[in-house]
């Protein structure tokens, strides 16, 4: 006689959530936006863990933008192994610093990066004025209301960062080496 039910069916497995995901009906993944030096330069990326990396000068990974104009960082995660739809509202935390008042700005947006690495935008470009603090790192935190969206597998999350000096000029900053620098909390929906 052959024993049956031995192994669970394929397709099963263990999902845990708390009840504010349930009752709302969307879970919040944290990313975090890393900059990682290689031999070609630095790599932006959007990791859902936090490595630990040793650094000597506290201020060793910063985007810039020197005088007038706009530095944009792509932040992007690896390709995602299953589906899921991004519904609600992303919020991304911050570091940022100036060295004149009221020149600087950051911009962030939510994108899409298709498997032919075209782009599509699931959220507004939203804007941070930074007011009359200089010299200092200010934390901030920005809310990306998101357009519904099916994230397909072999597709990538796009997390745009642009740090803006208006005609003033000065510089302006964006920190990503350390942890908590640049978290973006990500809502995804729950399948049942």
């Amino acid at each position: 006689m052959v024993a049956q039910n031995i192994f669970p069916k394929g397709k099963e497995f263990i999902e845990t959530f708390d009840f504010s995901d349930i009752a709302s009906g969307l879970g919040f993944e944290i990313y975090w936006g890393i900059g990682i030096r290689n031999t070609s330069g630095l790599d932006t990326q959007l990791t859902p863990f936090l490595p630990v990396v040793r650094t000597v000068a506290p201020d060793a990974e910063e985007s810039q933008q020197t005088g007038a104009g706009t530095t944009t960082v792509n932040f992007d995660t690896s390709t995602f192994n299953l589906p899921r739809t991004a519904k609600g509202t992303a919020y991304v935390n911050f570091k940022s610093k100036q060295t004149s008042g009221n020149a600087v700005s950051i911009k962030a947006q939510i994108a899409i990066v298709h498997a032919d690495l075209t782009a599509t935008n699931i959220s507004a470009e939203f804007e941070n004025n930074q007011f009359g603090t200089t010299a200092v790192f200010i934390t901030d935190l920005l809310a990306l209301p998101l357009t519904q969206t099916t994230i397909k597998k072999g597709e990538k999350l796009r997390l745009i960062m642009k740090i803006v000096v208006d005609a003033t000029g000065g510089d302006g900053m964006l920190a990503h080496s350390h942890a908590d620098e640049l978290k973006l909390f990500m809502p995804f929906r729950i399948e049942s």
